[in-house]
């Protein structure tokens, strides 16, 4: 990709984006730039080169023309066979539906080189979104970040406000799974910003995904009342049965989260019966088990296992191992709720180690707090502080601090009932 840069402004434009979407210099730099680099960008006393601007860009949701740099797919290759791209792309997408997510991304990888040789950016976005949607699938929350905000960033993207919004909607699902919270808040309000004028699904779409961000990052009960009005009215322009019952998945979700128990189990009811897995068999599998975590949470154990039975004859086969982990999390819990701790704890002490399920156990602290409530049901404080604060360790690595510090303050309610409990132990003989 070849790049013009024009600095004049460049500092200027990339504060006042910074501030725009409520970012702190050392937010924006990430992982890669120091607060201290972002601020004399900023002031103009260090030139941005085109990685620097690419990756800005991709971390605001912003084309990367609005920070000063105007990229342009080069021009054709006459000695290059364009059918390549196409061909691979196809290829591709038929992996995808055969849910071989691994090769769809691998020819999709396959295609954006090619189409990104032979000058041919609509296809070479096509490619790139193939590429995120596959990464998504298997797991990869690192690369589909990275796709997704290329896809954000792209030319292609600027000439479309539809198209960036689906682009941002999906950077803001991975933000989101990948724990990245004010990320996806980010992306996802501006993907809603950007679909105004869209078709009603793709509006959809990105009040979904900001409700979703919305309710992990602990937004206020108000917020997310609002957005969920505000979803249920757009549902009502959506023909399709299928969309519609995404929507009340989504609605439903959020109505638990809202304390609207009543209301949840009516919108999920709505959801399993419009959403068809004969049209998306993973995407309905994952609402079977995402309507018991959510009976779950809200303490209820009815209907739970025969939703769980669904999802396993077909998570095990087709699910990635974030899915297989949420089932068998759930699973756990069902058993305590039901009154049988220990065989609930053998559960959960399998489901962290498993080794095929590590990539999950890793990125999220559930595993251990679900643990820590098991081993406080058993009467074992020592152990369930111990969790609590290995769960916390977990949440803090991914930067969900809501919940590291809830894990915190149980571990250290519990220091004292843990230091009661040992001057009470016997002393060895």
């Amino acid at each position: 990709m070849t790049t013009s840069l024009s600095h004049d402004g460049f500092g200027a434009r990339l504060r006042a984006t910074r501030k725009k979407v409520g970012m702190s210099q050392a937010e924006l730099g990430g992982k890669r730039y120091t607060g201290s680099y972002i601020s004399h960008l900023e002031s103009g006393r260090r030139a941005a080169s085109h990685d620097v601007i690419e990756f800005l860009s991709m971390r605001l949701g912003v084309t990367a023309d609005e920070l000063g740099m105007d990229p342009s797919i080069p021009e054709t290759i006459d000695s290059l066979d364009n059918n390549r791209a196409l061909e691979h792309l196809l290829v591709a997408e038929r992996a995808w539906y055969d849910r071989d997510w691994a090769t769809a991304g691998e020819l999709a990888t396959r295609a954006a080189a090619s189409a990104l040789s032979a000058g041919q950016p609509e296809r070479h976005w096509q490619a790139l979104y193939v590429q995120a949607q596959a990464a998504l699938a298997e797991g990869d929350f690192a690369d589909a970040i990275h796709f997704a905000e290329r896809l954000a960033s792209h030319q292609v993207a600027a000439a479309s406000p539809t198209l960036r919004a689906q682009a941002l909607c999906l950077s803001a699902t991975a933000h989101r799974v990948g724990d990245e919270l004010p990320m996806a808040l980010v992306h996802a309000g501006q993907a809603v910003v950007l679909a105004a004028e869209a078709p009603a699904i793709v509006m959809a779409d990105a009040l979904m995904c900001l409700i979703s961000a919305a309710l992990e990052a602990g937004r206020p009960t108000a917020e997310t009342d609002r957005l969920r009005n505000r979803l249920e009215e757009v549902s009502l322009q959506i023909e399709s049965a299928h969309a519609r019952g995404v929507v009340y998945w989504a609605l439903g979700t959020a109505a638990f989260k809202s304390d609207h128990v009543a209301k949840g189990l009516e919108l999920h009811d709505l959801a399993l019966e419009l959403l068809s897995p004969r049209r998306d068999l993973r995407m309905w599998l994952r609402l079977n088990r995402s309507a018991a975590n959510c009976r779950l949470d809200a303490g209820i154990v009815e209907g739970v296992r025969e939703l769980l039975e669904v999802a396993r004859g077909g998570l095990n086969l087709i699910g990635s191992a974030f899915d297989v982990f949420e089932l068998r999390l759930a699973e756990a819990k069902l058993t305590l709720q039901e009154g049988r701790p220990r065989e609930a704890r053998e559960l959960a002490i399998a489901l962290l180690a498993d080794p095929a399920l590590r990539p999950a156990v890793i990125s999220n602290g559930k595993g251990e707090e679900l643990l820590a409530e098991i081993e406080l049901d058993l009467g074992s404080v020592s152990a369930a502080r111990a969790a609590f604060i290995r769960a916390a360790g977990r949440y803090g690595e991914q930067e969900q601090f809501r919940q590291a510090s809830q894990c915190w303050q149980r571990a250290v309610s519990l220091e004292g009932l843990y230091d009661q409990n040992m001057d009470a132990a016997p002393a060895d003989i």
